[in-house]
């Protein structure tokens, strides 16, 4: 196997105005070329894609080109819609900005509703009919607040040859990537979420998708090339930070703490926070954010919080 990556979901910063920051989004984007991890751009959640327009969009996807492309794998992956048309469009935006994959959702689970197994392969089905371009496809619950069966993801890939790889968002048990690979008729990449990095490893699987790569980087950059080394003594211990740090942000400041990150250790796009409808927190909560966050004791955060002068 080659060199495992890890496919990061990019922050889009914003600047005070509120308008898209095209240079503190080049250099947010550098930092992950500078540690050998993969983008996605436009993603849903806390990467903010669903407040950005189509211009945007293709802004964000040509400014992701024009850093990326040629060092680091650049995908798009604008967030979950309802209709196939509509997810159409969206990819003619990410292709004709050059990007090198196309990340699909299925159809939103909004208001309650959950395709059956025809419905959601006939999605695809319509989709793939006319995007021949190299797609991944996300079977994400988090997103579409539903899990397709892995049967179907197997389906989808085993018929349309341009689906070169599986994202897995929000999937926590490594059984569904053994009903995945048992049904695959031909190779087909697969990024696993790090809770089951390690068995997920062992079974093959390609690499990671790891959104809080967006703050840790060189952190997740190291994990993969111990891994890779096989110094397992080191594995063990960047896992238990990593574990260890997704625990604690999420179990307290949910979405919003990426954006608090990047304001507290004074990173690319800092300034700008979040749009609307979403606030930064007061001063306050972000001063006990940062100082927790410095509790952890991982060396990435303490380098971070040096050059942002709180250490």
């Amino acid at each position: 196997m080659s060199e495992r990556t890890v496919r990061v979901r990019s922050l889009t910063t914003f600047a005070e105005d509120g308008e898209l920051d095209e240079d503190a989004y080049r250099q947010f984007l550098q930092r992950f070329v500078d540690s050998r991890l993969g983008v996605y751009i436009g993603g849903g959640s806390a990467c903010e894609g669903y407040a950005l327009t189509p211009d945007e969009f293709r802004r964000a996807y040509e400014i992701g080109v024009s850093v990326c492309k040629g060092k680091v794998f650049i995908g798009s992956n604008a967030a979950e819609v309802h209709t196939a048309r509509d997810t159409i469009e969206q990819a003619k935006i990410a292709i004709g900005a050059g990007v090198d994959v196309v990340n699909i959702y299925g159809p939103a689970g909004w208001h309650g509703y959950r395709p059956n197994r025809e419905e959601y392969l006939t999605f695809f089905d319509r989709i793939l009919t006319e995007v021949k371009y190299p797609v991944s496809v996300a079977p994400n619950p988090t997103a579409l607040d539903y899990l397709p069966e892995a049967s179907w993801i197997a389906d989808i890939c085993n018929k349309h040859m341009q689906v070169v790889s599986v994202n897995f968002g929000g999937i926590y048990d490594d059984t569904y990537l053994i009903e995945l690979k048992d049904r695959f008729v031909r190779e087909v990449e697969t990024y696993i979420t790090m809770p089951f990095a390690l068995s997920g490893f062992a079974m093959g699987a390609t690499g990671l998708n790891a959104w809080e790569a967006n703050i840790l980087p060189k952190t997740y950059r190291s994990f993969l090339d111990y891994y890779d080394a096989g110094s397992m003594s080191d594995v063990g211990r960047l896992y238990t930070d990593i574990r260890r740090f997704e625990k604690f942000v999420h179990s307290n400041y949910h979405e919003r703490w990426f954006k608090m990150a990047l304001k507290v250790f004074k990173l690319p796009g800092g300034k700008g926070g979040f749009r609307e409808p979403y606030l930064m927190p007061g001063d306050d909560v972000l001063e006990q954010f940062a100082a927790s966050l410095m509790a952890l004791n991982i060396p990435e955060i303490d380098e971070m919080a040096r050059t942002a002068g709180l250490a």
